[in-house]
């Protein structure tokens, strides 16, 4: 492989990416251009395992030949991309490899410098508001430049959004690549350098987390780039300067629950959380749907908090109950009544390594 900068892969070797992904608890949609430009973005969030796994994989490898074969595992699918136009053609994101081609088109990959296997995999259901898509370009970067630099990863993956015209902001590749807890805050400006201060809860405060946490897979899946659509098209609009405080108020739930985290206050960062959730669904309708609404009013009783993951509309929900005895009757009633097919639980941990790369 040959970038600028960068050295071909050695015959044989052998690269191999995995990371976690995330979960929000305050202040997305703050991280987005251009409102980030505008207003600077914080945003909390904690790099996860699922049932006890790191969803993302990336492999990349060297061929005896000239061409870039692609397989992706979780769908099942292979190809073989064998001309530089092919990987130009990277603008649809309707096309499973376009993630991968705008890969290479950021990492200044020269087609026929030498052959390459890529091999992806996400072990998340597909619109899982976890921040997979955006993790995934990140790994597949880091495995093609054979490095994990998460300023630089972070901000080709930002050019890679782009080149697949989805947009999005930053939150998602910086908290799948930082290990814990992490409060990620950028300055106005065009220019986002993203600061990353790890947040260590106290022991009384992951004590409480770790029991009452759960995470809840609706089945209902939604194309996060509309709902971002809606999102810029009412913060552009800005009726009353409502787009304004709306982002205002979710950066100060950002940094209020962080606060609350350290304190061990866990009803502050509960109370911050559903905060969140309410500017969501303020800043955009399409946060939520009926399903959603009917779901969260039948488990309200027993939860201190709840908000759906990412740019919600469906995909994961995060749910932290009142008690112990709270989460086994709100397990049992979303059992008992599954929002949708596919909809389960899903065992959540903290995962404290980020991102990770291996010359096998």
């Amino acid at each position: 492989m040959k970038y600028i900068e960068r050295n071909r892969l050695p015959a044989s070797r052998t690269v191999r990416v995995t990371a976690p992904v995330r979960i929000d608890f305050a202040g997305g949609w703050s991280d987005t251009p251009p409102i980030c430009f505008k207003e600077g973005g914080t945003v909390l969030s904690a790099a996860v395992a699922v049932d006890g796994k790191r969803p993302i994989e990336v492999t990349v490898s060297s061929r005896s030949d000239r061409f870039v074969k692609v397989v992706s595992r979780d769908l099942g699918k292979r190809r073989i991309l064998r001309s530089a136009a092919e990987i130009a053609d990277h603008h649809d994101p309707s096309d499973w490899c376009c993630l991968v081609k705008s890969a290479l088109a950021v990492t200044k990959f020269e087609f026929g410098s030498c052959g390459i296997n890529i091999e992806i995999s996400s072990g998340l259901p597909k619109g899982s508001g976890m921040g997979t898509s955006s993790i995934l370009g990140a790994a597949t970067i880091a495995a093609l430049l054979g490095e994990v630099d998460i300023a630089r990863v972070g901000a080709l993956t930002l050019e890679l959004e782009r080149e697949m015209r989805t947009g999005g902001g930053w939150q998602d590749q910086f908290a799948g690549m930082s290990p814990g807890f992490n409060l990620m805050r950028s300055k106005p400006g065009k220019r986002q350098n993203i600061d990353i201060q790890r947040i260590v809860p106290s022991t009384a405060f992951m004590k409480e987390f770790r029991k009452r946490s759960l995470l809840y897979f609706t089945g209902q899946k939604r194309m996060a780039r509309n709902v971002l659509r809606r999102v810029i098209g009412f913060y552009a609009d800005n009726p009353h300067n409502f787009g304004r405080i709306l982002i205002a108020s979710m950066k100060r739930g950002a940094e209020d629950a962080a606060k609350a985290m350290s304190s061990g206050n866990v009803e502050s960062f509960a109370k911050c959380v559903n905060d969140y959730w309410r500017d969501k669904k303020l800043l955009d309708a399409g946060s939520t749907n009926e399903k959603v609404d009917d779901m969260i009013d039948a488990i309200r009783p027993y939860v201190s908090a709840v908000s759906l993951a990412g740019a919600g509309g469906g995909g994961f929900m995060y749910i932290l109950a009142k008690s112990t005895s709270d989460v086994q009757r709100v397990k049992k009633m979303l059992e008992n009544h599954p929002s949708a097919p596919g909809s389960r639980f899903y065992d959540l941990s903290i995962d404290t390594e980020g991102i990770r790369l291996e010359r096998l």
